[in-house]
């Protein structure tokens, strides 16, 4: 997390994007970074995003009945929350293998990442960064590049992570349980 007496250079990726800094930059440079994030061994970081905890979180959430419908992006409105749960619960994807598992920021948009001279200097807002799959910020970065700039952006994005043959079920499920924590 960065507080006020460690400011990151440059701006955040939402902010590039309404000053006019060519997209296709921008869009390598998150892509980039956040490569270089998942290059981290997940066990050199002791909090667990795992998606079985990511599971456990969003099962709280609806038990205490802090998640509504109105929070979910359309795809997901046709569900009531513990319905949803019910979908993430039986549909959770097999478990990672220990060396799959990387340092993700958990919560990866263009609001978190800052960028300065066209490379990643930081990213703020840790409070679900750990270990975890590196799925879970591929989907929350590629829903946000799709929503922001428009599904045109992913192909340069996935290009440039190097993402040669995405798992649609590992990106959707981490989808379904991201309508749950927010």
């Amino acid at each position: 997390m960065v507080g006020p007496e460690h400011e990151l250079a440059g701006s955040s990726a939402t902010d590039l994007l309404r000053s006019g800094l060519d997209i296709t930059d921008m869009l390598v440079a998150v892509a980039l970074g956040l490569r270089d994030l998942h290059a981290r061994p997940g066990n050199s970081c002791p909090f667990d995003s795992s998606p079985d905890s990511l599971l456990a979180e969003a099962s709280a959430r609806v038990g205490r009945g802090v998640v509504t419908v109105d929070q979910f992006d359309p795809a997901y409105r046709r569900y009531e929350p513990d319905r949803l749960l019910d979908l993430a619960i039986s549909s959770q994807p097999a478990k990672l293998d220990p060396a799959d598992q990387v340092v993700i920021h958990g919560d990866a948009r263009l609001g978190t990442v800052w960028i300065d001279q066209a490379h990643v200097s930081g990213w703020t807002s840790w409070t679900r960064g750990g270990s975890g799959d590196r799925y879970r910020d591929l989907a929350t970065m590629a829903a946000d590049l799709a929503g922001t700039v428009g599904p045109e952006a992913l192909g340069p994005f996935v290009d440039a992570y190097g993402l040669v043959h995405a798992d649609v079920v590992r990106l959707d499920w981490h989808l379904m349980v991201d309508q749950m924590l927010r």
